[in-house]
């Protein structure tokens, strides 16, 4: 018996795929602006006066600018820009809480393939070793013509065998067309 929700259902599209591609470069965008701008605290923590943090969100644009154009520390107000370290020291600290998130996003992107991907065309399948370890060998091999019909041929016979239950019995390849054919008919 199988329960209505392990039941396979045709796949709906969330969206028209514009507005996912907008969610995620805005996504995007917003973990670089972050992880610039704790690159920049972290700077400032270690090698600097402490911790900094700007201000409102047109205080973080002016800092962003600030990085991106060259001069960090540029959009702070004047007693927190006194804190910042060195140019290189912000940029190397910028670059590893970049490459630090870069990391993460990956992870937890490949995590979410892994647990959570729609259901594919081998979604529910056993293994062969999953198989043969809850069934046992010598059960698999008893089941064999029912598991796998086509590769299961008859003595006698050089092709595949046909098992027809509405014909009432077996017919290969060398069986005659006419008793198929009367035997259905009929």
């Amino acid at each position: 018996m199988t329960f209505p929700s392990h039941r396979l259902r045709d796949p709906q599209p969330l969206s028209r795929g514009g507005e996912v591609a907008f969610v995620a470069v805005s996504l995007v965008l917003l973990l670089l602006g972050l992880a610039a701008l704790t690159g920049l605290g972290t700077a400032a923590a270690v090698f600097g006066g402490g911790w900094l943090w700007p201000h409102g969100s047109d205080q973080i644009g002016h800092v962003l600018a600030g990085l991106l154009s060259g001069h960090p520390g540029a959009g702070l107000p004047p007693p927190e820009q006194a804190r910042v370290p060195s140019q290189f020291l912000v940029y190397s600290c910028v670059t590893v809480a970049e490459l630090l998130m870069l990391t993460v996003t990956v992870t937890a992107a490949v995590v979410f393939w892994r647990y959570h991907r729609p259901a594919g065309a081998g979604s529910g399948m056993a293994t062969r070793a999953e198989a043969q370890q809850v069934l046992g060998a010598s059960r698999l091999r008893h089941a064999r013509p029912i598991l796998r019909p086509d590769l299961i041929r008859r003595a006698g016979t050089r092709g595949a065998t046909t098992h027809s239950s509405d014909t009432g019995g077996v017919h290969g390849p060398s069986a005659p067309p006419s008793s198929i054919t009367a035997r259905t008919c009929g």
